[in-house]
């Protein structure tokens, strides 16, 4: 159990960090500093001009809410054992969240590369497939869980 606490303790420190950076990008959009203005001959080159840097932002809200899933599935973890029902769903909700945020970040790659016709790069192309690969992990995990569950009932029922 000591682990899964120092697990969650890291997924609030991964919430914090999330939200100051947050607060800096909307800060930045808000009241541009002045070696950040560019001219509207610059954001054309962009697909959706000047709103294009907020894509990422979208897709990094995805992941922040599959980190409030998993610190609630943790806490309920550390509460109340790790087979319990509420737990496995709130991890199987932050999953399938971590599979959506990579998938799309791995799609806005693509239409970038596309876009700039070779130009741009795969970047964090391999933190896509990170949350991909963890998301698979937790759906999996999930029906570890479930499956415990019901051995733990099974067992509570013989005794």
């Amino acid at each position: 159990m000591k682990k899964i606490r120092i697990l969650h303790w890291f997924v609030v420190a991964l919430i914090v960090i999330y939200f100051v950076s947050f607060l800096a990008n909307i800060y930045l959009a808000a009241y541009t500093p002045d070696f950040m203005n560019f001219s509207d001959e610059f954001y054309s080159q962009f697909i959706f001009g000047y709103y294009t840097q907020f894509v990422g932002l979208a897709i990094s809200v995805v992941t922040f809410i599959a980190l409030f899933f998993l610190k609630k599935g943790l806490l309920i973890t550390i509460k109340n054992g790790f087979f319990n029902k509420n737990s496995s769903i709130k991890f199987k909700v932050t999953g399938q969240l971590l599979i959506i945020s990579g998938t799309l970040s791995l799609l806005w790659s693509l239409v970038l590369l596309v876009y700039s016709k070779g130009k741009s790069l795969f970047e964090g192309l391999e933190a896509s497939i990170l949350l991909v690969l963890i998301g698979f992990s937790l759906l999996v995990l999930t029906s570890y869980i479930q499956n415990g569950s019901l051995l733990q009932q099974e067992n509570d029922l013989t005794i």
